[in-house]
């Protein structure tokens, strides 16, 4: 959603929406260094059906909700974003929890986001014809998935990281038709999964790797026959959480111009004078401690890029596209992420944006539900059949816990220096 208004709900920092939805519309200059990457390009949706039903798509992140209503031709012609209520309970998976422990917590935080849901459907109501209905899907991770639904998420929190509750749900908010995506793991949600169909890779015989930087970064690699998945904490280096008034994406080729410049060595520390107090430049104000930030961020998430690569057997130049989802990928120069260590050399060429693609992938489900009139189950709803991934015979599944891979730690340590 365009922030140009005072009263947008998302609110901004620096140039940008706090939530993105995928529009791709936001300015993001600082000091002229705005740079697009070329966008994925989504396969067009068919949403006209017999009932008259409408589409409305959600992303319940752990730190936002994002919520768009579709037209019949597949146009998106409202917005409803908004903060994740439920941050009261803390900023991360783990909090919340935590937190769901006390049954009244619990029961708090999942009628927090029903709420909001409920006044997302409130208000796409208002667009709709007399004889028109939605039909709501929703993409969310698994911690968040077992709030909304009122699961008992704490073996989520813990080893072995079971998941009792699998496949796609079926249920209802506000009267409104809910299909829920299902996701692969504890840590690898239904929003991953939607963003691997939005991803095409599923498709494809060349190996498509999807990088979906948040709180947490979620990695899949795969093609139509074998898909590896993996997640990692980044913490808020990727979310503008590190630097006030700038995104991450542009925290990137500030790093990338302190090195060119000699202001910043390769392990991360300022020069003289700015070591104490930080390095300005325009409105921003780099300092160690969020230089040490975004180390810590790309370093998992570049860890985590080498370990899966190395489990699909892949060399990066065998890669034929990247895919970088959420606001993060807009305006990231990929020469700066390789520069700083956060995408190695042999993907800069190939990577390109895929906005929300939790949303977008959300909409490709939904695009198969209203093709089937209004009757179609768990079954039909991801690509030759079958509600979950895992039952596609045909496609092999593996997913990483780097906690557990012996070669994480020493990775890590190799990757959060910038030479």
């Amino acid at each position: 959603m365009y922030n140009t208004s005072s009263t947008n709900p998302t609110g901004k920092k620096g140039t940008r929406c706090l939530i993105c939805t995928g529009c791709g519309r936001c300015p993001g200059v600082i000091r002229g260094m705005q740079v697009v990457t070329e966008k994925l390009e989504l396969p067009p949706l068919t949403l006209q059906n017999p009932d008259g039903k409408r589409l409305m798509t959600v992303d319940i992140g752990t730190t936002t909700i994002a919520m768009q209503l579709y037209d019949m031709t597949g146009k998106v012609v409202d917005s409803f974003p908004s903060v994740n209520p439920q941050v009261s309970y803390g900023a991360d998976v783990l909090s919340r929890i935590e937190a769901a422990k006390d049954p009244g917590k619990a029961a708090d935080m999942q009628k927090k986001v029903r709420d909001l849901m409920e006044k997302g459907v409130q208000r796409f109501s208002k667009k709709l014809q007399p004889q028109e209905t939605l039909q709501m899907v929703v993409a969310a991770n698994t911690t968040m998935t077992y709030l909304f639904m009122g699961w008992n998420p704490e073996e989520l929190g813990k080893a072995p990281f079971t998941v009792s509750h699998s496949g796609a749900v079926e249920t209802e908010i506000a009267g409104v038709a809910c299909h829920i995506i299902p996701g692969l793991s504890a840590f690898v949600g239904g929003d991953i999964t939607a963003g691997i169909l939005a991803s095409g890779m599923l498709e494809q015989e060349a190996s498509t790797l999807l990088i979906d930087l948040g709180t947490n970064g979620e990695m899949a690699l795969g093609n139509r026959h074998r898909l590896h998945a993996c997640a990692t904490a980044a913490g808020p280096a990727f979310e503008g959480g590190v630097n006030r008034g700038i995104w991450g994406a542009d925290m990137v080729r500030l790093l990338q111009k302190l090195l060119e410049e000699g202001l910043m060595d390769g392990q991360g520390l300022l020069k003289e004078p700015y070591f104490t107090k930080g390095v300005r430049i325009g409105d921003v104000l780099v300092t160690k401690e969020s230089v040490r930030a975004v180390q810590l961020a790309k370093g998992a998430i570049a860890a985590g890029i080498e370990i899966l690569a190395d489990s699909y057997g892949i060399r990066f130049s065998d890669i034929s596209k990247v895919v970088l989802a959420g606001g993060f990928g807009y305006y990231l120069d990929p020469k700066a992420a390789v520069a700083i260590g956060l995408l190695p050399e042999e993907l800069a060429d190939c990577t390109v944006t895929g906005g929300n693609t939790a949303l977008s992938g959300a909409a490709m489900v939904g695009s198969r539900i209203l093709t089937a009139g209004g009757k179609q189950t768990a079954e039909g709803t991801l690509p030759d059949g079958g509600d979950d991934l895992r039952k596609r015979q045909e496609l092999q599944i593996r997913i990483l816990n780097l906690a557990e891979e012996e070669k994480f730690p020493e990775t890590f340590l190799t990757k959060i220096n910038f030479n």
